[in-house]
């Protein structure tokens, strides 16, 4: 482990995830632009968006089990480069007129097959290139470059996707990711406990199972691995549909840009505030429990809202909350994972918040086809709440933040 936070690892992990950040983000827009202009389906949209989701709930509780067992650099390094060539060919079609969904249904499939291992990689990586101390403070300053970078970009994606097309982002967001890949390839990785040992069916099926006891073990991830897969479900579909919602509203791609901007912002001043403040034990898990509640009430105004201003203004505070509850649940959570198998629980546990998410994609999108959105976006908030206060005011929460 790291001796101080602003180390030569960090550094370049901040530099590679900044860049290849920029060019997912301005991806992100311009294919889901590109998907709603020709289809016109919010139903597509939400199977688009819940296919990188399905695969790592399928697939990262065993990714994070081999990645315990694997050479990280090698893997965070060569998912990169994978992913570059595969936007870089969807990049090449589009310039030539011959891209179609079924191209882009692939390249996201194939797009979140390397992502479900590189993530488990860098987030164990993490773990170790972060002085313990300093959690808290080094996963939000990470978070806040990236989110500072989103900031900017989020304002200025509908007028870049506008004026370069969507056949040069596509193509940016490829060569972003290589030139991460070239970053990484300076990082100091440390070896894990059992890197190096063979990896097969049978061992990967055991780690499994012994994530699958430790979590049981531990009374607050018992409890809130289901939470997390209800909260998703229930809300989660509203990640993949903003655009239709902005659109139903009756508001532009620009100011689209623009409201995905602020709720940066708001993500951004609220890691900065982490990254600045030391928080006690006490203070952390209050701070948990109001963020989370902001989030939920905030939420539902900021769906009925119909002035633009007002609907921004929000927004951010809604944003703020949540990004705050997150912010300290994830650093608590890293800090709580044993070594010996860091991946394989941190596998699990993702996979049920994503897995959430995935079938919420599809089932709001189907929703959304029949109701209006912001009316399907207020419910599955309100009844997301029920499962979101249990996790926050259960004993076993209170006892695990402070803990950790």
């Amino acid at each position: 482990m790291q001796k101080k936070l602003w180390n030569k690892d960090f550094i370049l992990m901040l530099q590679g995830g900044t860049v290849s950040g920029l060019g997912d983000l301005l991806y992100s827009v311009a294919i889901g632009f590109w998907v709603y202009e020709m289809t016109g389906s919010n139903t597509l949209m939400g199977v688009m968006s819940s296919i990188s989701m399905f695969m790592s709930m399928i697939v990262m509780p065993f990714s994070g089990t081999i990645i315990d067992k694997c050479n990280r650099k090698a893997v965070i390094v060569g998912m990169d480069v994978l992913r570059g060539i595969i936007m870089l060919v969807v990049g090449a079609l589009a310039l030539v007129g011959k891209l179609s969904v079924g191209v882009v249904l692939l390249a996201a499939f194939l797009a979140s097959g390397c992502s479900v291992f590189f993530s488990p990689a860098v987030s164990t990586l993490m773990i170790d290139i972060i002085p313990h101390n300093d959690m808290v403070r080094g996963q939000s300053i990470f978070s806040g470059v990236q989110t500072f970078v989103n900031l900017v970009g989020k304002a200025l994606s509908g007028a870049l996707v506008a004026f370069c097309g969507v056949p040069l982002i596509i193509t940016l967001n490829g060569v972003s990711y290589l030139i991460s890949a070239v970053t990484e390839m300076f990082i100091t990785v440390p070896k894990t406990k059992h890197q190096g040992e063979a990896v097969t069916l049978r061992g990967v099926f055991s780690d499994f199972g012994n994530g699958l006891k430790a979590i049981g073990k531990n009374p607050f991830l018992r409890m809130g691995i289901p939470c997390c897969l209800l909260i998703n479900l229930l809300s989660g579909g509203v990640l993949s549909l903003m655009l239709p919602f902005v659109m139903e509203k009756g508001f532009t791609v620009d100011m689209y840009g623009y409201l995905m901007a602020v709720q940066t912002a708001a993500s951004f001043v609220c890691v900065s505030l982490l990254g600045i403040i030391r928080l006690t034990p006490k203070q952390r898990f209050f701070a948990l429990s109001a963020g989370f509640l902001m989030d939920i009430v905030f939420c539902v105004l900021y769906f009925s809202a119909k002035n633009f201003t007002l609907l921004c203004v929000l927004a951010f505070i809604a944003n703020f909350g949540n990004t705050l509850g997150n912010g300290i649940f994830s650093a608590s959570l890293s800090l709580a994972l044993p070594e010996d198998n860091r991946g394989g629980i941190l596998g699990l546990f993702s996979a049920g918040g994503i897995g959430g998410t995935a079938l919420s994609a599809v089932i709001y999108g189907i929703l959304c086809d029949i109701f209006p959105v912001y009316l399907v976006f207020i419910v599955g908030t309100l009844l997301s709440a029920a499962p979101l206060m249990l996790m926050c005011v259960h004993k076993a929460t209170r006892e695990f933040i402070m803990e950790h």
